[in-house]
């Protein structure tokens, strides 16, 4: 059955504060209930505090996979620095209704990561996929600041299985409430590509990371040029498409197509379907074999408009730039050279694409491990 992902509602306290109660598991839930209590006791409890707009547990904090009007699965967390501020109304309501004092418990998560208290699915709706669509969900929403964080019990390998094929890596070992746990951690990505595996695996692996391969260098430029008007992730699912049509990107093989390659290209399965961009292209390819005649390589060339260095330009951080001055001498040139769909902002997104320019955002764990490598631009 399909299911949609929601922002919880008060309404749905109940039911969110019984999945809570799975996620933790009937020993944390009879523990934090106490001698005098019932589990019933602690899910009334429990509930108000799903129902609270400030508590660790409000349905502020939570995402719903939703089957109809019924909840499936739920995910909820919230800003580790904020969590003593939120666990209050926890440490209140526990004295007040549980006679329970729990002002002395561990902190489970600190300022620094965005923290996954509970996740959990029914058990009639398992193994549908919702777990990992509740993960992505929450990754897409938090995920672009600071790296997401959570602590799985080392008697769970099946949830750690889970949360490191969602891309979860290890940080460490911890301790909380008596369990042993695993400190895991997703990184924090570029907001771009959050939410589809193969935007992520681009950005985590070869978005700015310089480039000095000729073959590349003509990959990135076909599959930049072609993207006007169209969906960077086409393009990235296109890859092989264009892989066989463009002679494994050998500029100086494309640049001999003729007329029956151009057909043969129109009719490959998967293949974008314009006549002029696909000439367009053979036009490039010409343009890009004379560059290399004349600088020995086209990497020498493009290179050559920063003297070899990659970019990072500060006041980019604050704002989505897609095209600046660099990228607008770099079309010049290009057009003058004889290359078409080649206009500053496909200049400036192909220049990022093999690390002339380095736009990973600074909370980026790519920002941190390309940076070094980079010159600092101020005030552009």
């Amino acid at each position: 059955m399909k299911y949609q992902i929601k922002p919880a509602t008060p309404r749905q306290a109940p039911e969110i504060a019984r999945l809570i109660m799975e996620a933790m598991d009937e020993d944390c839930c009879r523990n934090f209930a106490g001698p005098h209590h019932t589990l019933a006791d602690f899910h009334r409890m429990l509930m108000r505090l799903v129902a609270m707009d400030h508590s660790q547990y409000s349905y502020r904090n939570t995402l719903t996979a939703m089957q109809g009007n019924r909840i499936a699965g739920i995910i909820t967390g919230y800003d580790g620095k904020d969590l003593r501020r939120l666990r209050q109304a926890f440490i209140e309501a526990a004295q007040t209704e549980l006679g329970q004092d729990f002002s002395g418990m561990d902190d489970e998560t600190q300022e620094g990561e965005y923290y996954i208290d509970s996740l959990a699915v029914r058990t009639d709706c398992r193994r549908q996929g919702i777990a990992s669509a509740l993960l992505r969900a929450f990754i897409q929403k938090h995920g672009h600041n600071q790296p997401v964080g959570l602590l799985v019990d080392l008697t769970h390998p099946e949830a750690e299985r889970l949360y490191r094929l969602a891309g979860f890596m290890y940080k460490g070992d911890a301790c909380w409430g008596g369990h042993d746990m695993r400190h895991l951690q997703y990184p924090a990505k570029c907001a771009w590509s959050l939410g589809d595996k193969l935007s992520e695996r681009y950005h985590d692996t070869e978005w700015g990371v310089p480039e000095h391969d000729d073959n590349q260098l003509f990959m990135w430029l076909i599959m930049e040029t072609m993207s006007c008007g169209l969906s960077w992730k086409m393009m990235l699912e296109r890859r092989e498409v264009f892989r066989k049509v463009f002679a494994s990107f050998d500029a100086s093989r494309v640049a001999c197509f003729g007329e029956d390659d151009i057909k043969q290209a129109l009719h490959t399965e998967g293949m974008i379907r314009s006549e002029c961009k696909i000439k367009g292209m053979i036009a490039n390819a010409r343009a890009f074999v004379r560059i290399k005649a004349e600088y020995g390589s086209f990497d020498c060339y493009i290179w050559s408009f920063t003297h070899g260095r990659s970019l990072i330009y500060p006041s980019h951080q604050s704002r989505e730039v897609t095209c600046n001055e660099l990228s607008a001498r770099v079309a010049k040139d290009l057009k003058k050279r004889g290359f078409c769909y080649v206009g500053s902002v496909i200049v400036y997104s192909f220049l990022q694409a093999i690390g002339i320019i380095n736009d990973h955002k600074s909370q980026c764990h790519r920002y941190a491990e390309l940076w070094p490598a980079c010159t600092i631009v101020e005030g552009e």
